[in-house]
């Protein structure tokens, strides 16, 4: 998950619409990825699956720390 200090995180998380829909995607997605892992079998189908949760979980990733850099410059100055 994203390292920056969790007070940053928890008042992005509280104020930002945005941020919030993203961060509670990216721990879905976690989730998800998680079981899919867990099977000892991966039919073509379960890869594909697998390769889609870690794109949009990387362009999850991506957008918050879009989000985090514009609010430290904002707070910042």
């Amino acid at each position: 998950m994203i390292k920056y200090e969790s007070k940053l995180i928890q008042e992005l998380y509280s104020n930002n619409e945005e941020f919030k829909m993203l961060y509670d995607e990216h721990i879905q997605l976690e989730q998800d990825l998680e079981a899919l892992c867990s099977l000892k079998y991966f039919p073509p189908e379960v890869q594909v699956k697998i390769k889609e949760i870690k794109v949009r979980k990387l362009q999850g990733k991506d957008r918050m720390e879009q989000i985090i850099a514009s609010y430290k410059d904002k707070r910042d100055n």
